[in-house]
């Protein structure tokens, strides 16, 4: 037989890649991404529909009349502006939608945006890190390409969330409202307020964007988050510290706080500046991206660790090691947050009780023989009660790396040493409560600090703030828990998720008369008010049987199941 020495073989051609599997699937990186993001997408969105359900049937049961609506005016109208004001202007407050703005709209935006940090800092920098975008880059895609394939998933994500909450919104006005009491929620308002929440995320997001590429995912998240709590605070504060006036001017909370859509009141220029910073931070992460090395990242300068903090000294000392810098930046953006809120309760307390003498028996029947010239019982009253849902999103956060090492596929590398199963869990739980305890220093140090400045008791803030350090050890051992018996994959996010649960549980229970059990089913309520040194030494007990009981735990189930493909 002859064979023509020019013939060409050919080639079987690419079939069509289906229009589904291109939205949602293996169809291109855009479609992948989306398909990845499904489990936070419907964590979250189930959570701002849960959340805008719940407040609407919580108003309609306790202020269904008139006169309780006239009773609410009251209420807020008495209340200093100093806290009144903190979540923005109080514009129709005897109405669902301006009460809800007034008391819950910035957990709205705080959840979006805890969201959109934790996505878009790791959706670059994690995959480059651990070296899985290698092999898309090798394939015919820019790296810009995969920048905005990968940033219009997440955008997608929030846009579809944003809807639904538009919607539900609308609904809820609908099914526990009284339009006659102006409680009706026009669809125009609903999408107002889904825009400022969505927006509110994504420019948060953006910050930790910009940054993963060049300082990594995990000081992008810190940088952005202590980004949000200050811009939250600042122009939160600004109308009433006049120290604030002029940083305010950078913050977007304070840009959009006559923007309150429940109750009628638009400021769309005000958003719209928010969407131009929110492409530009877009647009510049994009282009870092596309300009630096897979992978290569400076990180922030900080000072060099002790040698026994490498990691470099058994199991232990590498699960330590790998999490000390986290810890650290979890420790010093926390730190910030407590010192701002710590050094402002002087001038705080002084202009409450000269302009509203009455208020110090109110803040001494909710805490019983306080100090008001110490900064205690203003860190209890605004630090705490976010203060446990940032610590509770960082445990997360540690479970997530010491489950990194089984996603990512280290672990079979790791177990190749003469080391246990159980034994790996193990150290990796000491680490992760370890970093807590770190964490939990640098935070006491900044909240001592604050209280230094602003005069008074400053050991029994110090102190208390233990007290956040050990519910963050119980959600680190109910991570290790997870991810010991069933797949690490999910620890983290379960873990965020409970932690939200757990928010929404101690928030809700009482004002939608729930019975007492449902109540105490939250670990936060079992806390005490350790800022003021008023323990309860169960709940303490609870969070060390958790962090103890759960590490052991995820390493007994981990030896009884095959490791995660």
């Amino acid at each position: 037989m002859a064979a023509s020495a020019g013939a060409q073989r050919r080639t079987a051609a690419m079939p069509p890649i289906p229009v589904l599997s291109r939205v949602y699937g293996f169809g291109s990186i855009y479609a992948k991404t989306i398909r990845d993001s499904r489990l936070a997408f419907l964590i979250m969105t189930g959570l701002l529909a849960g959340l805008m359900v719940a407040i609407g049937r919580v108003w309609g049961t306790t202020y269904g009349t008139a006169e309780a609506r006239h009773e609410i005016a009251a209420l807020v109208d008495a209340v200093p502006p100093i806290l009144a004001g903190i979540a923005g202007p109080v514009v129709k407050p005897e109405t669902m939608g301006g009460f809800l703005t007034y008391k819950y709209g910035p957990f709205f935006a705080f959840i979006a945006a805890l969201w959109s940090i934790l996505a878009l800092s790791s959706t670059l920098a994690t995959e480059a890190r651990r070296g899985s975008l290698d092999f898309i880059a090798a394939a015919p895609f820019g790296k810009r390409r995969i920048a905005l394939e990968k940033l219009a998933a997440h955008v997608t994500a929030m846009v579809l969330s944003m809807a639904v909450l538009a919607v539900i919104t609308v609904a809820s006005s609908s099914a526990f409202g009284d339009a006659a009491l102006g409680d009706e929620i026009p669809p125009i308002g609903a999408v107002g307020f889904a825009v400022w929440v969505g927006l509110m995320g994504l420019v948060s997001g953006g910050v930790a964007f910009a940054l993963a590429p060049l300082v990594g995912r995990a000081s992008a998240a810190g940088v952005a988050g202590v980004v949000l709590i200050g811009s939250f605070v600042i122009g939160g504060y600004a109308p009433y510290v006049p120290a604030f006036g002029g940083i305010a001017n950078v913050s977007w909370f304070h840009w959009t706080y006559d923007h309150v859509p429940l109750a009628g009141q638009f400021d769309w220029p005000a958003v719209g500046l928010v969407a131009l910073v929110t492409v530009v931070l877009m647009a510049v992460g994009v282009e870092l991206f596309a300009r630096r090395d897979l992978g290569v990242m400076t990180g922030l300068p900080v000072p060099g660790l002790p040698r026994a903090t490498l990691g470099l000294r058994g199991p232990v000392g590498r699960a330590f090691g790998d999490l000390l810098p986290l810890a650290l930046g979890w420790g010093i953006g926390i730190g910030i947050f407590g010192f701002l809120m710590a050094a402002v309760s002087r001038s705080f307390s002084t202009e409450l009780l000269t302009q509203f003498p009455t208020f110090e028996g109110l803040i001494k029947s909710i805490f019983p023989g306080v100090d008001m010239t110490g900064s205690g019982w203003f860190l209890q009253l605004v630090f705490v009660e976010m203060g446990l849902i940032v610590v509770g999103f960082s445990a997360a956060t540690f479970v997530g790396r010491w489950a990194s090492d089984e996603t990512s596929g280290r672990l079979e590398m790791v177990l190749s040493a003469p080391l246990a199963r159980a034994r790996w869990a193990l150290a990796g739980g000491v680490g992760g409560i370890l970093a807590v305890a770190v964490a939990t220093l640098v935070y006491a140090v900044g909240i001592g600090l604050g209280s230094i400045f602003a005069g008074g008791d400053v050991l029994t803030p110090v102190v208390g703030t233990f007290a956040l350090g050990m519910y963050a050890a119980a959600m680190v051992g109910v991570g290790v828990a997870i991810g010991g018996i069933w797949r690490t994959s999910l620890a983290a996010e379960l873990v965020a998720a409970l932690v939200i649960a757990t928010f929404l549980v101690a928030l809700l229970a009482p004002a939608l008369r729930l019975p007492d059990l449902v109540g105490q089913l939250a670990l936060t309520t079992h806390l005490g008010q350790p800022m003021v040194g008023t323990w309860d030494p169960p709940g303490m007990v609870a969070c060390a049987i958790l962090a103890v009981g759960g590490i052991a735990v995820g390493a007994w189930g981990l030896r009884r199941r095959d490791l995660q493909d």
